[in-house]
């Protein structure tokens, strides 16, 4: 639970980091970057062992000795019988967590399935290093790791194009490993409102540089802004 505790708050601090000096910028590859090494930070910093350290220096050891020896007080108590309330809380919390816990686990692989049963019900056509599943009903385009699905019938050429060029780039650039961390990260703190505003950002990100890449290919950027509001509605 320490752990657990450490390593919320330093996702909190480093979302904080990251609004304060990476929010307004438009170097995308470098708030990927930035991202990823905050989830891999406060995953680590809890594991690092300050205690010895401070032990080891003399001020602070006998600061704290001068604060226990003369500022505190010294009295005695006689225990008295209560109700663990303290066990009792920590036990229907602990209950809590995991059952919340084992639904996103379960909810998670439900996704996963789902998204391979589709390989199986979608005709593949091999472009590259894709492989691209023609949907068979209007549904969103969406990518996972080489997985391309797109419902070609309902999307003009031109715009076929633009969202094959947006999904290879998420391939490619293997965003799905971002979106992995992310969802894997929401899973063991749900309770941190602040790692589903990661997450989000992490997405967010992800399809600034998809769209930037299209835009690099030369295609029309007032077209293809109308095209993404149509695909929004």
């Amino acid at each position: 639970m320490a752990y657990l505790l450490k390593l919320n708050i330093a996702l909190v601090l480093f979302y904080a980091f990251y609004r304060l000096f990476f929010y307004k910028d438009t170097f995308f590859g470098w708030r990927r970057i930035a991202l990823l090494s905050f989830f891999v930070a406060s995953a680590a910093v809890p594991l690092l062992n300050i205690q010895t350290w401070i032990t080891e220096q003399e001020p602070m050891v006998a600061m704290a000795d001068l604060y226990a020896s003369v500022l505190l007080p010294e009295f005695t108590t006689t225990p008295v019988e209560a109700t663990d309330w303290q066990g009792m809380f920590q036990n229907y919390a602990s209950m809590i967590y995991w059952g919340v816990v084992a639904f996103l686990v379960m909810r998670f692989f439900i996704q996963l399935i789902s998204i391979i049963r589709l390989t199986y019900r979608c005709r593949k056509v091999r472009t590259g290093n894709s492989n691209i599943y023609l949907l068979p009903q209007a549904e969103g385009p969406f990518s996972f790791f080489y997985w391309i699905f797109i419902d070609q019938a309902s999307h003009s050429e031109e715009e076929f194009n633009e969202i094959l060029t947006h999904e290879q780039t998420h391939a490619r650039q293997w965003h799905s490993i971002d979106v992995m961390i992310g969802e894997l990260t929401g899973i063991f703190c749900w309770f941190n409102p602040f790692v589903w505003l990661m997450k989000r950002e992490i997405r967010t990100n992800l399809e600034y540089m998809a769209d930037a890449r299209v835009l690099e290919h030369g295609f029309d950027s007032k077209t293809y802004q109308y095209h993404l509001l149509g695909l929004s509605h």
